[in-house]
């Protein structure tokens, strides 16, 4: 498989392989499958949404550099070429997961695809990123085509979610309903992760590693980053409801802050 920046550029009939994150596109990009790796780098479950491409590269890439993850422009940019790939595909080969996340991402990725792609699915019941170039290749003869009337289906729910509707069902996609339920229950104020990370301290002081771990065995399919967790934790302190168990300041979160510094803060309810 092809990898560096000439990889920006598909050949007519090369297959693009559309996953989640850079974990399973860097191991995908070490098999024996032809092709081109593309990293759909977005977590949807926060922020904005929208259905048009170009509305929601303008919103997600204002909320993620409010987040602290790089410079409006430069993300807006990045998504821009990430978008021109997906729609210069002639065929396209996507690897998701059954999480939040992923199930997300594989609704909008189908929303944006031109009808004349060519898309088989490889939907996965585990975890892309910690599986093994051989276990992914061995995953690749169990991909299924999607109907042009599975992907508008899709393109539909995708639209409903935006517009706030969670109720959807897609049968060519086994796993969404439950992510959406999941979703709804991040919608709620305060969100499950919050609930769960509020609750990992009933019995006394954690660090914010461990409440993150301890969160994670909470969920039915693990979806939430770290970053992202520590970043709720440090809402959390905004809000009064915990804090350092010194009584110090709350350390800085990541992505401005250091990762290492936040895990290792003892945390306490307030």
């Amino acid at each position: 498989m092809r990898t560096g920046d000439r990889d920006l550029v598909l050949r007519p009939g090369e297959t693009l392989h559309v996953t989640n994150g850079e974990s399973a596109a860097g191991t995908l990009r070490e098999t024996s499958l032809d092709g081109v790796v593309l990293s759909w780098d977005d977590v949807l479950h926060v922020g904005p949404l929208a259905f048009d491409p170009a509305e929601s590269r303008r919103a997600r890439a204002a909320f993620l550099a409010e987040t602290g993850w790089g410079e409006a422009a430069a993300i807006e940019t990045g998504f821009r070429r990430r978008d021109d790939l997906l729609a210069s595909a002639d065929r396209v080969a996507l690897w998701f997961e059954h999480d939040l996340v992923d199930q997300l991402q594989l609704l909008q990725v189908l929303s944006q695809l031109p009808a004349a792609t060519e898309v088989e699915l490889v939907q996965a019941d585990d975890h892309l990123g910690g599986m093994s170039a051989a276990q992914l290749e061995a995953a690749w003869p169990r991909r299924v085509p999607l109907s042009a009337g599975s992907r508008d289906r899709a393109g539909d729910a995708w639209r409903a979610v935006v517009a706030g509707d969670l109720d959807q069902d897609v049968p060519a996609l086994p796993h969404l309903r439950g992510a959406l339920r999941r979703l709804a229950e991040e919608r709620e104020a305060p969100s499950r992760t919050k609930r769960q990370l509020l609750a990992a301290l009933a019995d006394g002081p954690r660090t914010a590693g461990q409440l993150f771990l301890a969160n994670q065995k909470q969920e039915e399919a693990v979806f939430l980053g770290d970053d992202w967790a520590y970043l709720f934790l440090y809402e959390l302190w905004e809000d009064g409801q915990l804090g350092p168990s010194d009584g110090g300041r709350m350390p800085t979160p990541p992505p401005r802050g250091d990762a290492e510094t936040f895990a290792s803060t003892m945390l306490e309810a307030r």
